[in-house]
């Protein structure tokens, strides 16, 4: 049996959503909160309930967009359905952005409903064995610049991936970069570019993205004097990725703790503060 959240108030649509969602064998929803969680208590739904897939109404479209980037941070393979009056094409690309992959609306299709949650059934089934990230991510942080971090990681992930030859080391230094420089690798693409395709990557668009030196990838940080901004929820999403995809995942850290720092430093299994 498939069994999805559904978030909402109750209201007309979220109660003709449940009247015809009943039709639908092998289909159930496990909870309905009526308010749209904070952070601790949908963590807590999605801990207790696990469900294949959640459904969250857009009666209130602020408050539905932060739940849907906090769905995507605490379970970004989890699929999102957005219930909602109508639907524009303007809408259904801000929704898709936001890693929504479905919207429902009324009269609503059984049939294409449906063929929807048998999709969402053979993702889950395809994910199952995996029951979370498998390598291992090291941080590397230097006490101050020129203490020489950059190349202890970058000689460490050399000899890592002769080892394994399943190792990535990822510049998150887009400060100060200079691995891209040290490696002749083309820095236009690389971390960017995945952070602002974080909820979408595979194995083709990875390809495209990493510089592959030997046996060890490298994901390069822009060169450019300007900030690199991106979210915690995107930041989740990319290490995630990469460490069900490698052995090791190595990530070179700027002198300062910026806040875009903290999610790598949380996701770490270890922390190498360089100190001379």
């Amino acid at each position: 049996m498939f069994s999805a959240l559904l978030i909402g108030p109750e209201d007309s649509l979220t109660r003709e959503f449940t009247e015809r969602v009943a039709w639908l064998t092998e289909f159930i929803l496990c909870h309905h909160a009526a308010q749209y969680p904070p952070p601790t208590e949908l963590a807590a739904l999605l801990e207790q309930h696990d469900p294949g897939a959640v459904v969250i109404s857009l009666a209130d479209y602020t408050r539905a967009s932060r739940t849907i980037g906090r769905l995507v941070s605490l379970r970004p393979q989890t699929p999102i359905v957005a219930l909602h009056s109508g639907v524009d094409q303007q809408l259904l690309l801000e929704l898709m952005q936001s890693g929504v992959r479905e919207v429902w609306f009324p009269p609503f299709d059984l049939e294409q409903m449906g063929q929807a949650i048998k999709r969402f059934s053979q993702l889950k089934a395809v994910a199952t064995p995996q029951t979370g990230p498998s390598g291992k991510l090291v941080a590397f942080l230097p006490a101050r610049g020129g203490c020489g971090t950059t190349t202890i990681a970058l000689h460490t992930a050399a000899a890592l991936s002769k080892v394994t030859g399943s190792t990535l080391l990822a510049d998150f230094d887009f400060h100060n970069s200079t691995i891209a420089f040290w490696m002749k690798a083309d820095p236009k693409h690389g971390l960017e570019e995945a952070l602002e395709r974080a909820h979408w990557l595979d194995a083709a668009l990875w390809k495209s993205m990493v510089h592959r030196v030997g046996t060890l990838d490298i994901l390069t940080a822009p060169q450019t004097s300007t900030p690199l901004m991106f979210s915690g929820a995107e930041t989740s999403a990319v290490l995630e990725f990469t460490r069900q995809k490698y052995q090791f995942v190595l990530v070179d850290l700027p002198e300062a703790i910026y806040s875009s720092c903290w999610e790598v430093l949380e996701h770490a299994g270890q922390v190498m503060l360089v100190v001379t």
